[in-house]
C-alpha cells in the first residue's frame, strides 16, 4: 500500500504540474472593464454590472460566469439592443473578499449607474453587499453563491431585489437524500464535512432534513480542517462504520483530497456531494479518480438536451474551450433574465425587477423553468430543477439519471 501510495503521489504531482501550466488564464481586474467593449461613438449605451471573483479561490467560477454573461450581452447587442441602445458590461473583481465586494458594488451603483447586477461567486460577499443593492433598488441575479440566506434576507420586504440562478444549499441536500433514501433505500449514511462555514452549513442542512423528512440520523459524521486537508482519517471512520454511501460537503480542493484519500485507504461506498465537487479543479487535480463512484448535484450538463449541447458548442466556438460549463450556463441565464426583461419593460431598474419576477415565457440553457420566480420564491432551482450527475469514461460530466 505504501509503495502504491508513493507511486500515486508522484503521478499526482506530475499531473498537477502539467495541468497547472495548462489552466486557463484568469484576468485580474482591479478596475472597471468591459470584456467586449461596445463602440459607443455616436451610439447610446447603458450599463450592466458584473461583480465577481476574477482572482482568489473562486476565480474559475468568475471566469466561467463572465464568459456566459459576455455571450448573453453580445446576443442582445447583435439583435439591436433596446430601442437602439447597446448593453455595456462593467466588470469589477471582488477578489473573493467581502469588503472588496461592498466597495465595487457601491461603485457600480453610484459611479457607473448600472440598471442591474450579476454576481457574486461567494456567499459571504453576497451577504456583505446585498443591503446596498436592495436600498438602491437595483435587481441582482446571483449566478454561483449558494448560501440559503441570500434570497431570504429581504423576502418580507415590499419588493425583494435579489434573485438566484444557482442551486441553494438546502435544495442540493434534498436532491442527495432523495436519491440515497427515497430511490435507493439506503439507511447507513456517513457524512464528511469541513469545519468552516460551507461545511458546517451543509452539516446542519443534512441533519435537519434527515430528521424532519426521514426520522433518521447519519451513521457517522466526520469533520476535517480544510487548512490541513487530511481526509484519510475520515475515510477510515466511514469504513469502520460500514456506511452504504458518503455525503460530502466541501469545496473543490477538499473534494480532490477526499478522492485521493479514498484511493489510498480503499472505500467501496459511493460518494455524493454538492455541485462544488463538479468544479473542473477536482478533475485537474486527481484525473481518473473522479470516475469511481462519484456523484454530485448539477443544474446543467452538456448532454441534458439539444439547447444545452448547442450552448456548449457556442462557448467552445467562441473561447476555444468550456472551462466551467455549469458556471458559464448559469452566468448566461442570469444575464439573459435581465436583458430579456429590458426588452419587455425598458431601462427602469424597478420595472426590470418586476419583470424578472413575472416571467412566464423565459427560455434559458440550464434547467431553469419558463416561470422561474414568484413574489414568494426568488430561487430559479428547486428540487425538480437539479439532478445527480457523474463523470463518464471520457471525463465529461453527464446526468446519472
Amino acid at each position: 500500500m505504501k509503495k502504491s501510495s508513493a507511486i500515486f503521489l508522484v503521478g499526482f504531482m506530475v499531473l498537477f504540474t502539467i495541468l497547472a501550466g495548462c489552466s486557463p488564464q484568469v484576468k485580474e481586474t482591479g478596475s472597471a472593464s468591459t470584456s467586449d467593449p461596445v463602440d459607443s461613438k455616436g451610439q447610446d449605451t447603458f450599463n450592466i454590472g458584473l461583480a465577481i471573483s476574477m482572482s482568489g479561490g473562486t476565480a474559475l467560477f468568475g471566469e466561467g460566469v463572465k464568459r456566459g454573461v459576455d455571450l448573453a450581452v453580445k446576443e442582445f447587442n447583435d439583435a439591436g439592443g433596446f430601442e437602439g441602445q447597446q448593453a455595456n458590461l462593467v466588470l469589477y473583481d471582488d477578489e473573493a473578499k467581502p469588503e472588496k465586494s461592498i466597495e465595487i458594488v457601491q461603485k457600480l451603483i453610484n459611479q457607473d449607474n448600472i440598471v442591474a447586477l450579476v454576481g457574486p461567486a461567494n456567499s459571504g460577499n453576497a451577504m456583505a453587499h446585498i443591503p446596498f443593492v436592495q436600498e438602491a433598488k437595483i435587481p441582482e441575479v446571483v449566478p454561483v453563491a449558494t448560501g440559503t440566506k441570500i434570497t431570504q434576507e429581504y423576502k418580507d420586504a415590499d419588493k425583494n431585489y435579489i434573485f438566484r440562478v444557482a442551486p441553494l444549499d438546502g435544495v442540493q441536500v434534498s436532491a442527495i437524500l432523495k436519491e440515497l433514501i427515497d430511490k435507493q433505500g439506503l439507511t447507513k449514511l456517513g457524512v464528511i464535512h469541513d469545519t468552516e462555514g460551507y461545511g458546517q452549513g451543509g452539516r446542519e442542512d443534512i441533519l435537519k432534513q434527515m430528521k424532519e423528512n426521514y426520522n433518521m440520523e447519519p451513521t457517522v459524521i466526520s469533520a476535517f480542517d480544510p487548512k490541513e486537508l487530511n481526509l484519510e482519517p475520515s475515510i477510515r471512520e466511514m469504513n469502520n462504520a460500514g456506511v452504504e454511501a458518503v455525503v460530502f460537503y466541501g469545496l473543490a480542493p477538499q473534494s480532490a483530497k477526499l478522492l485521493e484519500a479514498r484511493f489510498n485507504e480503499g472505500l467501496d461506498a459511493p460518494i455524493y456531494a454538492t455541485w462544488a465537487t463538479g468544479d473542473p479543479t477536482v478533475l485537474n487535480l486527481v484525473g481518473d479518480l473522479v470516475k469511481d463512484d462519484l456523484y454530485f448535484v448539477q443544474s446543467y450538463t452538456i448532454d441534458q438536451n439539444e439547447v444545452a449541447k448547442k450552448f456548449h458548442q457556442k462557448v467552445v466556438d467562441t473561447y476555444g474551450e468550456d472551462v466551467f460549463p455549469i458556471a458559464t450556463a448559469q452566468g448566461y441565464d442570469s444575464a439573459k433574465l435581465i436583458l430579456d426583461a429590458i426588452k419587455k419593460v425598458g431601462l427602469d431598474s424597478e420595472k426590470i425587477r418586476d419583470q424578472i419576477e413575472s416571467f412566464t415565457d423565459f427560455e434559458g440553457v440550464t434547467a431553469i423553468k419558463s416561470t422561474p420566480f414568484t413574489k414568494e420564491n426568488h430561487e430559479a432551482f428547486g428540487i425538480d430543477e437539479v439532478f445527480i450527475a457523474t463523470y463518464n469514461d471520457d471525463l465529461q460530466i453527464i446526468s446519472a439519471e
